[in-house]
């Protein structure tokens, strides 16, 4: 039988450990992203412009493949914003206006009260039209969503829908 030494071992080989540089490193850079990064995760500020311009971009899209599909002159391809509105109006006429009954549809967006977002355009009325080609009556249009910070829809001349 082979004589087998077990080696010995000091009761300093047990005392490792981590120095007081590295705790405090640690500790620190803890420190700063609690600061930084939490409440970023924890708020949806600034989100909902984003979400607000996605959404506008699909309805704005919808209405105008609507008025390249539907050529008959009876139907309305007009697109209405307000303060916390967008959509195709209820009352097409000159005057396009929406009804003080708010109902939802796959063309009309309203901004939720909690939050602190409005919309503005920069044409004339605050209303256009699509013709049947998918182009705009305003060139070039733009929506702008402001809240945490502004962010923009623009439609150019030739029916092209997207954000700035």
């Amino acid at each position: 039988m082979k004589n087998l030494s077990i080696p010995k071992v000091s009761a300093s080989t047990f005392e490792q450990g981590f120095t007081l540089i590295e705790l405090i490193i640690v500790i620190l850079i803890l420190g700063i992203l609690s600061v930084n990064v939490v409440p970023k995760l924890l708020t949806s500020k600034g989100f909902s412009e984003y979400a607000y311009r996605s959404d506008i971009i699909a309805k704005l899209r919808l209405i105008q493949t609507k008025a390249m599909q539907q050529t008959n002159s009876s139907y309305c391809h007009t697109v209405l914003v307000t303060a916390t509105r967008l959509g195709e109006p209820d009352n097409c006429a000159t005057t396009p206006s929406f009804s003080a009954a708010w109902q939802d549809s796959a063309t009309k967006l309203q901004v939720d009260s909690n939050d602190n977002i409005t919309f503005s355009t920069n044409f004339t009325g605050n209303s256009f039209s699509f013709d049947n080609m998918g182009r705009p009556s305003c060139s070039p249009c733009t929506i702008t969503i402001i809240g945490e910070q502004s962010i923009s829809v623009k439609i150019e001349a030739e029916g092209y829908i997207h954000a700035i």
